[in-house]
């Protein structure tokens, strides 16, 4: 009765209902080595979606381990492949990356050298995504930087907001346009422990950056739990207004990812307290454990929530991949048993997509290719096929890689496929005549 009644669905006219849905977790292939406090971002085209890390730390969390090497991810196959190293003389980690058509911009982050003496970067590494590889740096950023918040706004200006330069944390929004090579100063931010930190992290919604916890200056390197947020004057984006949402925004967090879509800002992971390089805490030298928690934001309904769940995997975060249709990646970090990881998750919440107040379905698309057919939608779910007379086929859960399914596993004529990604209703159908 049931098979029935699926069928029955994929002939009536569509409508699009919008589902409540939670955060899901889905492990993807591996980076190739363990790697923490690296670089992570996405870059989307039309030669498709594709994760990078860059840099970071590995193995035992020592000096050593700080690297310069390149990964990168293509999300259609679900792998990894090596790249061409930083360009730089040492391997550094807390830098900051964003992608702005075509082109990553990896700005800041610190040395460490084989003495303990610890050196804020000024350059900005530019990488062509279409070549795989960096072209000459972009000018040097005016104030060197490391464990700040990096942001995009309106896909053209990079914004670096406050974190540590060599000795101390500024107040510094450093401004740069990708287009003319050139950096601009913001309105800095109030220049105390409420606004100033390392390992805070934001994004930026509309005109509006959010940005939330780090780690105070020296001497108590605290981490805090301040909620701020910087209004930007779209005719003059050097204008911002600060101001502090909320001083007392529960558990205190430091290095964790964020991300945020339409309403929603949202913070991944991190840890309640603030640490050095090898995940131990300052002065007390305790080992630092995960949070375990997804920490919301919803703008329009003016609420918040903290998620906690053991699939919230990881800390030391330097940057969070969004793939669209509700689809975000994180790749390393340190596990609660104080390791580098090499493990990659796939974060799903059909809230944050634009999928229920579409007017058109998702993608989705069937190719005939050889022996296979390929099937490519935008958002995991579950690919079904079915005959004319409502007989099923084939079944499979559907990730972000795309599915191949071998023609000697269907009958030959009409085939009806249809991608059931629990938001959609009915199920969205394609026919194919093989």
């Amino acid at each position: 009765m049931k098979q029935m009644l699926i069928f029955f669905t994929l002939f009536m006219v569509s409508f699009f209902g919008y589902s409540q849905g939670n955060w899901t977790w889905t492990k993807l292939s591996n980076l190739p080595i363990t790697t923490s406090n690296n670089a992570v971002v996405e870059c989307i085209s039309g030669e498709g979606k594709y994760v990078y890390s860059f840099g970071g730390i590995s193995g035992a969390l020592t000096q050593s381990d700080i690297h310069q090497r390149v990964f990168k991810y293509d999300v259609s196959q679900d792998s990894w492949a090596e790249k061409s190293a930083i360009p730089d003389t040492l391997g550094k980690i807390a830098s900051g990356a964003s992608c702005v058509k075509d082109k990553i911009y990896l700005m800041g982050g610190y040395h460490v050298a084989t003495n303990g003496v610890e050196t804020s970067s000024n350059k900005v590494h530019i990488y062509n995504t279409t070549t795989d590889l960096f072209e000459a740096e972009g000018n040097p950023i005016p104030t060197p930087i490391d464990d700040h918040v990096q942001a995009v706004w309106r896909d053209s200006l990079i914004f670096l907001i406050t974190g540590w330069s060599n000795s101390g944390n500024v107040p510094d929004v450093q401004i740069y346009n990708p287009e003319l090579n050139s950096w601009m100063m913001g309105t800095p931010t109030p220049n105390f422990s409420f606004y100033t930190s390392f390992g805070a992290s934001g994004y930026i919604l509309g005109d509006t950056i959010f940005y939330f916890g780090g780690a105070k200056d020296f001497p108590t390197f605290e981490a805090t739990n301040v909620l701020r947020k910087g209004v930007i004057d779209k005719n003059d984006p050097t204008q911002i207004d600060w101001s502090v949402i909320n001083s007392g925004n529960g558990e205190t967090l430091y290095r964790a990812a964020c991300s945020g879509h339409d309403k929603t800002v949202f913070w991944v992971g991190g840890s309640m307290e603030a640490y050095n390089f090898d995940a131990l805490e300052y002065y007390n030298n305790k080992p630092v454990k995960p949070n375990k928690r997804i920490y919301e934001i919803d703008l329009q309904q003016k609420s918040q929530s903290n998620i906690y769940s053991v699939q919230t995997q990881g800390m030391d975060l330097r940057g969070i991949a969004k793939l669209g249709g509700g689809n975000w990646m994180i790749a390393g970090g340190i596990d609660s048993l104080q390791h580098a990881t090499k493990d990659t998750y796939l974060l799903h919440n059909p809230r944050l997509s634009n999928i229920g107040n579409a007017n058109i379905p998702p993608l989705f698309k069937v190719n005939g290719n050889g022996d296979y057919f390929e099937v490519v939608t935008e958002n995991v779910g579950e690919i079904s096929v079915y005959d004319t007379q409502g007989r099923i086929l084939y079944n499979a859960k559907k990730q972000l890689a795309d599915l191949k399914i071998h023609k000697s596993n269907l009958q030959k004529g009409i085939l009806i496929f249809a991608y059931d990604d629990k938001v959609n209703l009915p199920i969205i159908i394609k026919k194919i005549h093989p």
